[in-house]
């Protein structure tokens, strides 16, 4: 019933998305309809709000999503925005190039709803080239910042992914870095298409360093081990002040659509954990006598796309995959299982990256997915090629 439950939910949300086209209201469609056919109890409703709010991890992402849409809009009333634009066209010429490199950059940095912090640059960076369209600045933004996901060490599932399987944390990224070279250089060869040009300019490079200053602040604060939304959050205060038009920046910062889909997003991923729809799921998948490798592919997957989070995606499937015994090695299953546990949330509608930045370029959930399937088929080929060279191991 549950896995029923979860596929109703799903066409409800997509249908809902086409009628409405609000992110927003689509998910309290579906959260609706999911509840309806679960006969989830108004109680677990009110549960789920009051978890929300009282939640220190939901009011730290409210806080990062502020501090970065601060930190843009005093950049761009500063007038640093298009100095950093211009300096970063001096030293790679191609735009294209460019606005590749700046989420995957900052895709080293893992941190929620990351792909917005480099959103404002990739969109002043399009406007240099008429055949860039903002559905072209969503999707190149999206993926190159995702991209470093299949293989960086630095993101917490692919730890936690370690920790369950038992197997070093050195071994998976080395066997899953030609995961994230297929995603890399598939999002160059079929979106970028243009060679890369250097133009090393010593004025070009100061100018970057001036007016990146707060983004170089925040890179080097959370490579010390600052929290992420600790360092968002204190740049742009100091920024704010140390700039001119302080209550127009405050009010172009505060947008309240964007925290009202917050809001949504946290109450759908705590109704779904509160009435354990991922465990009764992947347990009902599990006695429905589902080839093993099925469910390896399944359930990570599964479990990503419903909850929007690869923790989660990997830290309730992988146990449960591997106490299955199916016959694999354990590094082999770890590794497909962890890549599908991330395509499952770069295609989750409830994915905080995707809605944020599906809302601040004015893009359809829909016409993303289209665009970045086939580099997403590509990786998840490369990852099953490496499944069938270690399957023992």
């Amino acid at each position: 019933m549950n896995t029923l439950a979860v596929a109703i939910a799903i066409v409800v949300l997509i249908v809902s998305l086409k009628v409405f086209k609000d992110i927003s209201l689509s998910l309290l469609f579906s959260v609706i309809s999911l509840g309806i056919v679960l006969l989830i109890s108004p109680a677990n409703y009110f549960s789920a709000f009051a978890k929300e709010v009282s939640d220190w991890e939901f009011w730290k992402v409210i806080i990062t999503v502020f501090s970065i849409y601060l930190l843009g809009e005093t950049m761009d009333k500063s007038g640093n925005s298009s100095r950093f634009v211009r300096a970063v066209e001096r030293l790679f010429p191609e735009p294209r190039v460019s606005i590749a490199l700046m989420p995957a950059i900052i895709g080293l940095l893992p941190m929620p709803g990351g792909a917005m912090f480099s959103a404002p640059m990739v969109k002043d960076l399009a406007k240099s080239d008429s055949t860039i369209s903002n559905e072209d600045g969503l999707v190149f933004n999206y993926w190159f910042r995702h991209a470093m996901e299949f293989f960086w060490p630095l993101y917490p599932a692919l730890v936690i992914a370690s920790g369950i399987s038992r197997v070093r944390l050195n071994t998976l990224v080395l066997w899953l870095m030609p995961i994230g070279a297929v995603a890399l250089v598939a999002g160059y060869l079929l979106m970028i298409r243009k060679p890369i040009k250097l133009r090393y300019s010593h004025s070009a490079i100061k100018e970057l360093m001036i007016s990146a200053w707060p983004i170089i602040a925040v890179i080097l604060l959370v490579v010390l081990n600052q929290p992420g939304w600790l360092a968002v959050l204190g740049t742009s205060i100091i920024y704010l002040l140390v700039n001119k038009n302080k209550k127009k920046v405050l009010v172009a910062a505060l947008k309240y659509k964007t925290f009202i889909l917050l809001l949504t997003v946290f109450f759908y991923k705590n109704l779904v954990e509160i009435a354990e729809v991922p465990q009764s799921m992947g347990s009902e998948l599990m006695s429905w006598s589902i080839p093993p490798l099925t469910l390896v592919i399944l359930l990570p997957f599964l479990m990503g796309f419903m909850t929007g989070v690869t923790q989660a995606g990997v830290g309730l499937s992988l146990p449960l995959i591997l106490s299955m015994g199916n016959g694999y090695g354990t590094l082999s299953t770890t590794i497909l299982a962890y890549t599908f546990a991330v395509v499952g949330v770069l295609l989750s509608p409830v994915h905080l990256c995707l809605v944020l930045t599906s809302e601040y370029f004015n893009v359809e959930y829909p016409r993303i997915i289209k665009r970045i399937s086939v580099v997403t088929l590509l990786s998840i080929a490369a990852s099953v090629v490496l499944f069938l060279l270690l399957k023992s191991t």
